[in-house]
């Protein structure tokens, strides 16, 4: 998964759910708001991570199965309704047309091959399953390369065009975003960096960005922090 190997994910296990946009209320709901009002009998999550989705779909919709890379990550999840494997996105361990539901959310810019990832999705998925999907972005296309720059962490952040391609199999598009107001660029470094050294860069590049991204991020500052919108987009499909 570009390089982030195993250890780098169980250091991200104990801190995962302290990063504020992993439990976000109001974005889970949002995000979840895009289902249909139907049932499901096989739910299916791939990077199901410590389960934080997950719980919230136990509550609406019933049991289900998750898939994740990390070991650690999935050890946190303690819910008799959720069942998660280890495993990779790449080569889901299930048979054709096995699930009605499968979700994904903030997985694709640590994953090797999304295109691949697509496609075992949507192999997994009966006829008129559905996909609900999720992801940060950039605030616009046109400074996809300045974002990638930001994060700094040899991560590709797909923008707006590259997520249509990649989900050019699947039918009946719905699309929505969701803005996440006024993130703590400290709280995801603290929670997801190590490095005291990339922190300060990253932090830097920040600071010095372009005008245009601070306007388009509604960048704020302050002594001890940077503030940001981060933009996720949120689409369901069907097979």
């Amino acid at each position: 998964m570009k390089n982030y190997e195993e250890q780098y994910w169980a250091e991200r296990a104990g801190k995962y759910n302290k990063t504020n946009w992993v439990k976000n209320e109001a974005f889970i709901d949002a995000f979840l708001g895009m289902l249909p009002q139907q049932d499901f009998k096989q739910i299916f999550e791939v990077g199901i991570g410590t389960g934080v989705v997950a719980e919230k779909i136990t509550e609406k919709l019933g049991p289900l199965t998750g898939i994740d890379i990390s070991k650690e990550m999935i050890a946190k999840i303690n819910h008799p309704q959720i069942s998660a494997i280890v495993g990779d996105a790449h080569d889901l361990p299930f048979g054709d047309s096995y699930f009605d539901l499968i979700y994904m959310r903030n997985v694709i810019h640590y994953i090797d091959n999304p295109q691949m990832v697509f496609s075992e999705i949507h192999r997994c998925l009966i006829n008129g399953g559905y996909f609900l999907f999720s992801q940060v972005i950039p605030p616009d296309d046109s400074i996809s390369e300045e974002y990638d720059w930001l994060v700094g962490r040899n991560i590709h952040y797909p923008n707006q065009g590259e997520i249509n391609e990649l989900l050019s199999q699947f039918t009946d598009l719905k699309m929505d975003a969701f803005i996440l107001e006024n993130q703590s660029i400290m709280n995801w470094l603290n929670n997801t960096c190590n490095d005291e050294k990339k922190k300060q860069e990253i932090i830097k590049r920040h600071r010095e960005t372009s005008e245009k991204y601070k306007f388009l991020a509604n960048l704020k500052t302050a002594d001890d922090d940077i503030l940001v919108d981060i933009k996720h987009i949120m689409i369901l499909g069907s097979k």
